[in-house]
């Protein structure tokens, strides 16, 4: 007999979704969700923003940045304080006399954001937007462990990502206080004909040239071929392998003594678990945490390997299953080039990073039908939609605001939809005729395509929940991977 069908249909308001704990108050900058809102939550006009005009444009109607309102605060301070002090506020210079005759300098505009009254929102943290500061977690910033003892980072994974963060956690260990300067990275060995073992090279030239190559790596990063020599001693572990090589690891590291005990982890694996015959889902983290009883974490968010280690400006997002685990990850990670933002909300981020890559495959399936970018961003506003009410739906403890605000929401989908592989072959899938697995082998240089795996698993999994009707773009991405239905039908129905 089939599971129950939920009440509550995905695309209806979530309101019940997203009850506060008994006592806990709702965000200044956060209201609660009304009905009619698939995503969740409703922003209503900002305390101070003037109404449209009826000739208005919808640009002039936005209230002001908060950024103006400080400034326009500021401003109307300085000239009430002068207008006390008999000035009639005509005065342009930047400082005035004090009582004795020293200038007193006008303050800063950061200075003044600072002040009480400035800004209706919380400050931001560690770079981080005021508008953003709201929907953040709040924690102590991680300078190192009481007991004095040192935190070691390994990294398992050896492909473009997990080069990638291997880079920036030997960069912050060696740089940070509270961390080993060694960082250890899992390389699968092998043999480079004319050359030697692959971990050897990488150790002599600091260069990983299959996945990342002309990037140095720092010196203190130090490739390692047993999976168990790379985790030995670890107590901050970073997962980051194609999810079909995630059981082996498990099993491998599930033997008595092989971790380091009171470790965490965190999973840069993107996808999810099916079980068909349960109907039930589940995400990386936390098939990590039960078989290996680790705390883990999720990272996630709009980050292309290589822009990440060019250190070109980006953020990212943990989800995190408390304040210390966020607090040590955004250590390990985060860097004046790569942001990185924190919340409680393993399951969004998770959830996020496998099924957007199912929006990208639609993503890629328009340009190959060589449409323009209002159908890709109607595909994109869809799938969005798709990827939160799915997410709420089966995982209720989610926020929505991981999918609408954070770089592990919207700005991966957006990325991925127009830079990533699975939008590329999703292209060529349409205009060349070939198969996935063909492409994959053209296209991707060895590594996998998971878009398409993922809109399998997902697929099977509302099949079996009887909730297809619920999500009709994921359930046209799977029969146009599997050429029941042509490109052109994906727009029929959503």
């Amino acid at each position: 007999m089939a599971p129950t069908r939920p009440e509550a249909v995905s695309t209806a308001s979530t309101e019940s979704l997203h009850q506060l704990p008994s006592g806990a108050q709702t965000p200044a900058a956060e209201v609660p969700s009304r009905a009619g809102s698939p995503l969740g939550f409703h922003i209503p006009s900002l305390p101070g923003s003037r109404a449209a005009s009826p000739t208005a444009t919808p640009g002039s109607s936005r209230p002001p940045s908060p950024l103006l309102r400080a400034m326009t605060n500021l401003s109307m301070s300085q000239n009430k304080q002068r207008k006390e002090g008999g000035q009639d506020g005509s005065d342009d210079e930047t400082d005035k006399e004090g009582d004795d005759g020293e200038k007193e300098r006008r303050p800063s505009l950061g200075e003044s954001l600072s002040r009480k009254g400035s800004l209706k929102a919380p400050l931001p943290r560690r770079g981080s937007s005021p508008a953003l500061a709201p929907f953040l977690a709040k924690y102590d910033e991680f300078t190192g462990s009481p007991s004095g003892k040192l935190e070691k980072i390994c990294v398992i994974g050896s492909g473009s990502w997990g080069t990638a963060l291997a880079r920036l956690a030997a960069q912050n260990a060696a740089e940070k206080d509270g961390f080993d300067e060694e960082v250890r990275f899992w390389v699968r060995q092998r043999e480079i004909p004319g050359k030697g073992l692959l971990t050897d090279i990488i150790n002599e030239t600091h260069e990983n040239a299959r996945y990342l190559p002309e990037m140095k790596l720092p010196e203190n990063l130090v490739a390692v071929p047993s999976l168990t020599e790379c985790v030995k001693g670890a107590t901050l572990i970073v997962f980051c392998v194609p999810h079909q090589f995630l059981p082996p690891v498990i099993k491998e590291l599930s033997q008595p003594g092989v971790l380091e005990k009171g470790a965490r982890a965190i999973s840069a694996i993107k996808g999810i678990d099916v079980d068909v015959k349960t109907a039930e889902i589940y995400t990386y983290p936390s098939i990590i945490e039960k078989k290996l009883r680790l705390p883990c974490s999720a990272l996630g968010g709009a980050n292309i390997a290589l822009e990440v280690a060019n250190e070109e400006f980006c953020e990212t997002t943990i989800g995190c299953p408390g304040p210390e685990d966020c607090a040590l990850w955004e250590a390990v990670f985060s860097t004046a080039m790569f942001r990185v933002h924190a919340v409680e909300d393993v399951a969004g981020v998770s959830l996020s990073g496998a099924l957007k890559n199912v929006v990208a495959l639609a993503a890629g399936f328009v340009d190959g039908l060589k449409m323009g970018g209002n159908t890709k961003a109607a595909i994109i506003r869809i799938g969005l939609l798709e990827m939160s009410a799915f997410t709420l739906e089966f995982f209720p403890s989610a926020s929505a605001h991981t999918f609408s605000h954070h770089s592990a929401g919207v700005a991966d989908l957006i990325t991925t939809s127009f830079g990533g592989r699975n939008r590329k072959c999703a292209e060529a899938f349409v205009t060349s005729g070939k198969t996935f697995d063909e492409l994959e082998k053209e296209l991707l240089n060895g590594q996998k395509l998971q878009g398409v795996a993922t809109a399998e698993e997902i697929y099977a999994f509302l099949k079996a929940r009887e909730r297809l009707d619920g999500y009709p773009l994921f359930t046209k991405v799977y029969q146009i991977c599997k050429r029941e239905i042509s490109p052109e039908a994906i727009f029929e129905g959503i």
